[in-house]
């Protein structure tokens, strides 16, 4: 008697329809969910970032640096990790529409936006500062020791690794590893490309607290291309009461330190960091190049490269090599690709 009940149950055509509907969802849903996955890329969340001036030059910069990404970084099913193209409060809208109207004309995907950074402040620099670094430029060192990490484009993107890339940086040649991914397997929570040096002399106080000494092992790094796990950053209590020493009454504004400086202070003061000197991919950073498996960066200078950036919006110019030498790369022929 029951197994009738059922039977006639079934009969009845408003469970039909929810039947019906039931299945039409059930396939629909899985079907979307594969397309998702087959078409969207699924690796870890990454992020370029760049700092610009709202110059000519700087625009033509960015460009040729943003071709280097989409020529050279390895893709996933043709996506890239997205970039934030970070500016001052003279940037337009026209500078916007020059950059994307050069850079996307490809198949490769890659997403770009751009954040509004205040430069602006009032402080002045202290007598016997070092007067050759001017206060736009101590400001750009804050922010790639603390205002980038903070800023709401960074927190809003939830991102779990970010590249440092300058307006004049590129990369001179393909890529075998991806190296957000490469970072995430081996756990790590820092990469730097070489190291330079420059006095520090104004951290020494800070570096006697934190360290009991005032010499920095690795002098400084070279961090106009560094990748940082974000986590690392904002959870180490030690990298953490650095930084606000660094910051708080505008000290570093008012007192000259490179930010390169205290990224290797950084590394230093906690002493459970995961760190990693890669150098097995090629990099440039204006006429500093540093081939695939070179430890240190190389000067050559070639002034046929600033000339050549005119060209930018159709053309990806890059030094390669030891001896640096002048390469050009049809933008255009890759649109088709």
């Amino acid at each position: 008697m029951k197994n009738i009940r059922v039977h006639k149950f079934l009969k009845t055509p408003i469970i039909l329809i929810i039947l019906a509907v039931v299945l039409i969802y059930v396939g629909t849903s899985g079907y979307n969910k594969l397309d998702i996955f087959l078409t969207q890329p699924t690796r870890t969340r990454g992020v370029f970032a760049t700092l610009i001036r709202s110059k000519d030059r700087s625009i033509l910069l960015t460009i040729n640096m943003i071709h280097s990404i989409i020529q050279f970084y390895p893709t996933n099913n043709n996506y890239l990790y997205p970039l934030i193209i970070f500016h001052d409060e003279n940037f337009t809208i026209s500078m916007r529409r020059q950059i994307l109207s050069c850079v996307l004309n490809t198949k490769k995907k890659i997403k770009i936006s751009f954040e509004l950074v205040k430069f602006r402040t009032k402080i002045k620099i202290d007598p016997g500062s070092r007067s050759n670094k001017p206060i736009a430029y101590r400001l750009m060192c804050r922010f790639w020791t603390y205002d980038v990490f903070y800023h709401p484009a960074i927190i809003r993107g939830k991102y779990d690794y970010l590249i440092r890339m300058d307006d004049d940086s590129y990369f001179m040649d393909k890529f075998e590893t991806d190296i957000f991914l490469y970072m995430d397997n081996q756990k790590l929570d820092y990469i730097y490309r070489s190291i330079y040096y420059e006095p520090y002399s104004s951290m020494d106080p800070i570096l006697k607290r934190f360290l009991k000494r005032n010499i920095l092992q690795l002098g400084c790094i070279y961090n106009n291309f560094f990748v940082i796990r974000l986590k690392w950053y904002y959870e180490s209590k030690r990298v953490q009461d650095f930084v606000h020493e660094l910051i708080q009454d505008n000290f570093m504004l008012r007192e000259y330190i490179g930010d390169g400086c205290i990224h290797s202070a950084m590394l230093e003061v906690d002493n459970q960091v995961r760190v990693k000197h890669l150098m097995n991919f090629p990099y440039g950073h204006n006429f500093h190049l540093m081939p695939s498996g070179n430890s240190i960066w190389l000067f050559r200078a070639d002034t046929t490269f600033h000339d050549e950036i005119k060209k930018a919006c159709h053309q990806l110019t890059v030094l390669r090599g030891v001896q640096g030498i002048l390469t050009r790369i049809n933008i255009t022929k890759r649109w088709n690709l």
